[in-house]
């Protein structure tokens, strides 16, 4: 990524050491949201799995979702992580993000989080609530 906020791929290998203290940092906070390893992120960007997006404000991880009856393709950020707390960098690469998916054919850009930041970006519209119980056992 650069300064005008274009988003281009970059290699995980040259950047794992920089990345993977977020990648903890996101699965201390969020534990159980988190089931995922920090070494399945490396392996999902070697497969060509998922895409890494990063540069001095932090990195976003994501993959194609293609729905499995009609075919719609949207980008999905997996994860996103800023280096500096509070720095709204979904509101700030948002547009970004969209360019992206309309060069890669999707219909859209699609993301998970239980960050309260995101309810503040009008772009985004609430798609469904999640419920879950935990069953014992």
């Amino acid at each position: 990524m650069t300064d005008d906020l274009t988003l281009e791929p970059r290699n995980i290998r040259e950047l794992w050491d920089v990345i993977k203290p977020g990648l903890e940092a996101i699965k201390a906070k969020w534990p159980e949201l988190s089931t995922w390893r920090v070494e399945d992120v490396y392996a999902a960007v070697i497969a060509e799995r998922a895409v890494l997006y990063a540069n001095e404000d932090g990195f976003a991880v994501c993959s194609i979702d293609t729905d499995e009856y009609s075919g719609r393709k949207d980008l999905f950020i997996w994860i996103a992580y800023a280096y500096e707390p509070g720095n709204n960098l979904m509101q700030k690469y948002l547009q970004s993000f969209i360019e992206v998916a309309r060069r890669l054919g999707c219909k859209g850009v699609i993301t998970y989080s239980c960050h309260p930041a995101l309810t503040k970006i009008k772009a985004l519209k609430p798609m469904y609530t999640q419920y879950r119980v935990a069953v014992d056992g």
